[in-house]
C-alpha cells in the first residue's frame, strides 16, 4: 500500500498494497492538475474569479464545469487520503513493535520540499500546510474513535463560526461596504502576468513569497479545512473498511447515493447564488452564509461519492483493470504532483502563453500531461520501487539509501523490518 503521498511506515512489498488507494489517489491527482491549470497559466488573484480574464462561453462552461464537480474534491479526497495513510503507518509501526519517531522526521523533510516548491516553482503549494497539520495530527494518534470523530466534526464546523463570528461583529460594528469590482485586469495583474511570462528565474522566485503567503493567509484554513479531512482519513481506516470492502458493500451503496444527492444539491444552491441571486459582497448576510455553508457541505459530500464510486467499481475484475493505470500515478504521487507544478509553469513561461490561455484550451494540457504521467509512472514502476522524489524523501527519513531498483526487492523487505 502507498501511505500518505508516497508510502508507509518502511517501504511495503507489493503484496501489503491495498490497490484501491493508489488507484484513488491517481484519480485525485488528475481532478487537482485540472484545477491547478489556471493558476499555472493566470495570475493567483484571478484564481477563483478567473472570468475576469476568460468570459467566453467556451471558457465560462469548462470552469463551471471544473468549480462544481473538480475543485475542492479532489484536495478534499487526496487530504483523507493523506490522514489515512497516517493511519495506516502507525498501525504498521505499532503491528511490528517499532517506534514512531521517524514520522516527525518525514514531516519535516516534507515541510522542506514544500518550501521550496513553494518559493521556487509555484506559489500554490499544499505541501507546507499538510506537513505542519501532519504535526497536529500526530496529537490524535492514540485518540479514541470517538473523539477523532468529534473532533473532525468541530474543525469542520469551525468555518461556520468563524463566519457566524464575523457576522454578529460586522452588526455591532458596521463598516462601509468595499468598492465594485474594477472591471478587467488592475495594474497588479498585469505586472503579475509581465513577471511570470516574461520575468527572470529570480524575479518569478521574488513574486512568489507574497503570492504564496496571500494564498495561505490567514492560516487558520489549514485548521478549518485540512485538519478535519486528515482526521476523516484516520477514522475511515479505524472503521476497517478497506480491509474488508465486501462486508461494507450495502452501507458503501447507500452512502454512494446520499452523497450525490447531498453534493449536487448543494451545487445547485452555489449555482444560483453565484448566477441568480449573489450575495452582497463583503458584508455579512443570510444568502451568503447558505453559500459558503452550500460550498463546505458540497467538497466532502461529492468527493465521498467519487470514493464510493470507484470502491464499488474495483470490486469488478474488468473495472479494476480499467483503473490500474491511475494506481501508476498513485503510488508516485509526490513526484507526479511536484513534476505537475514543474512542467506547467516553465511551459507558460517559455512559450509565452501565460495568461492567454484561458479553462477551455486549458483541459488540452491537462488530459496530455497526465496521459504521459500515466505512461511514464507505469513504465517507471516496471524498473523501480519508488519514484524518484518519494525514494529521495525515505532515504533522508531513514537516513540510509533505501533499495531502488526492483531486483533489490530482498533487500527491500530487509529494511522494512530494520528501519523506523
Amino acid at each position: 500500500m502507498s501511505e500518505s503521498l508516497d508510502g508507509g511506515m518502511a517501504p511495503v512489498a507489493a503484496g501489503e498494497r491495498i490497490d484501491v488507494i493508489d488507484i484513488l489517489r491517481g484519480m485525485t491527482l488528475f481532478g487537482i492538475l485540472m484545477a491547478n491549470m489556471r493558476g499555472f497559466s493566470a495570475p493567483s488573484q484571478v484564481y477563483f474569479n478567473i472570468g475576469r480574464m476568460f468570459s467566453g462561453t467556451a471558457d465560462s462552461i469548462a470552469q463551471g464545469f471544473i468549480d462544481f464537480f473538480v475543485q475542492g474534491k479532489c484536495i478534499t479526497l487526496f487530504a483523507v487520503l493523506f490522514g489515512l495513510g497516517f493511519a495506516v503507518q502507525m498501525t504498521r509501526a505499532e503491528e511490528r513493535g517499532k517506534s514512531v519517531s521517524f514520522y516527525p522526521r518525514r514531516l519535516a523533510i516534507l515541510f522542506v520540499i514544500g518550501l521550496i516548491h513553494a518559493m521556487l516553482i509555484w506559489w500554490g503549494d499544499i505541501l507546507v500546510p499538510y506537513a505542519l497539520m501532519g504535526f497536529v495530527l500526530l496529537l490524535f494518534r492514540k485518540r479514541q474513535q470517538k473523539t477523532v470523530a468529534w473532533w473532525a466534526i468541530f474543525f469542520f464546523c469551525s468555518e461556520f463560526l468563524v463566519t457566524i463570528g464575523f457576522g454578529i461583529w460586522s452588526y455591532f460594528h458596521p463598516s462601509a461596504p468595499p468598492p465594485p469590482r474594477t472591471v478587467g485586469l488592475t495594474p497588479e495583474m498585469i505586472h503579475a502576468i509581465s513577471v511570470y511570462r516574461d520575468g527572470s528565474f529570480f524575479g518569478m522566485a521574488h513574486y512568489r513569497v507574497p503570492d504564496w503567503f496571500g494564498t495561505n493567509w490567514p492560516p487558520w484554513w489549514m485548521l478549518t479545512f485540512i485538519l478535519p479531512r486528515f482526521l476523516a482519513g484516520l477514522w475511515v481506516w479505524r472503521t476497517g473498511l478497506l480491509k474488508d470492502v465486501q462486508a461494507h458493500l450495502p452501507m458503501i451503496r447507500k452512502v454512494c447515493v446520499w452523497s450525490l444527492t447531498i453534493g449536487l444539491a448543494c451545487d445547485a444552491a452555489m449555482a444560483y447564488f453565484k448566477y441568480v441571486a449573489p450575495p452582497p459582497r463583503g458584508v455579512p448576510s443570510l444568502p451568503g452564509l447558505l453559500n459558503q455553508t452550500s460550498h463546505t457541505v458540497s467538497l466532502p459530500a461529492l468527493a465521498c461519492f467519487y470514493a464510493c464510486v470507484v470502491l464499488l467499481l474495483v470490486q469488478n475484475a474488468d473495472w479494476k483493470r480499467r483503473l490500474a493505470p491511475f494506481g501508476a500515478v498513485g503510488r508516485t504521487a509526490l513526484t507526479n504532483y511536484l513534476l505537475q507544478s514543474l512542467i506547467c509553469t516553465w511551459f507558460f513561461h517559455w512559450t509565452k502563453l501565460y495568461g492567454k490561455v484561458g479553462p477551455a484550451m486549458g483541459l488540452i494540457p491537462t488530459v496530455v500531461l497526465f496521459g504521459i504521467q500515466v505512461l511514464v509512472s507505469a513504465w517507471w514502476l516496471r524498473r523501480f520501487q519508488f519514484g524518484p522524489v518519494e525514494w529521495a524523501w525515505r532515504s533522508l527519513t531513514y537516513g540510509v539509501a533505501q533499495p531502488m531498483r526492483r531486483s533489490d526487492k530482498h533487500l527491500l523487505h530487509h529494511v522494512a523490518g530494520n528501519v523506523g
